[in-house]
């Protein structure tokens, strides 16, 4: 069995987002997928017209989830290098 070290509690939270953002998108795709596929089935025209929709519309879904951690990663980073310039400053 594969035992995951970390050196240190930073690395956790980022495993965590990662895990986050890759769960949010596959459940994304998944409920518009089948929510397109169950469009399509009621209306038993065996068309896929709701189902590529679905599946444009789970994709544009995991599209915004990643662009909203990158906005947090962001202003993360940008408050990381705040607090070390006045840290220099000080010293």
């Amino acid at each position: 069995m594969m035992r995951v070290v970390f050196s240190g509690p930073g690395e956790r939270n980022e495993m965590g987002r990662a895990l986050m953002l890759g769960m949010n998108f596959a459940v994304g795709m998944a409920v518009f997928s089948f929510l397109g596929y169950f469009i399509d089935q009621k209306r038993g025209d065996g068309a896929i017209f709701f189902t590529v929709v679905g599946i444009v519309a789970g994709l544009a879904y995991g599209a915004y989830e990643v662009w909203i951690v990158i906005r947090m990663l962001n202003v993360q980073v940008k408050e990381a290098e705040d607090r070390r310039k006045k840290t220099e400053s000080e010293t």
